[in-house]
């Protein structure tokens, strides 16, 4: 089975692009302190084929995903709604899922799909590449 991920799509969104509806792959999740919240949070770890970045949340309201393991490792998903904070005072960028729909579990991919670069905290490549 081909999985066409959205290459690029991850340094774009960073870089202040819409790009509608990327399809991107979880390699992990991990459960994070909240800032004085009661409820739990989840940091993604994301590819797109080309770039893969830690720098992503998952919105609270989307937590019942995780809880009923729809974003096991490899799972492929289309993010269907999504937004890039600065984080204040820093050049960290955050890309939070707001809104997503599993396009195929992790089971049935089985593997990392690419050959992956890692994006800086800033949303930025690394030099001598281009995004898609």
């Amino acid at each position: 089975m081909s999985h066409n991920l959205t290459r690029g799509a991850l340094a774009r969104i960073c870089q202040g692009e819409d790009v509608h509806e990327p399809l991107v792959q979880v390699l992990g999740h991990k459960a994070i302190q909240g800032s004085g919240q009661d409820q739990e949070r989840y940091r993604l770890l994301l590819s797109d084929g080309q770039y893969t970045t830690s720098f992503c949340m998952l919105a609270t309201q989307l937590n019942n995903i995780i809880d009923d393991k729809q974003l096991e490792m490899f799972t492929v998903i289309k993010v269907k709604k999504q937004i890039c904070n600065q984080v204040a005072g820093l050049t960290k960028r955050v890309v939070i899922v707001l809104d997503l729909e599993v396009v195929t579990p992790g089971a049935q991919v089985g593997s990392k799909i690419g050959n992956t670069a890692q994006m800086g905290s800033d949303g930025k490549i690394p030099s001598g590449l281009s995004p898609g």
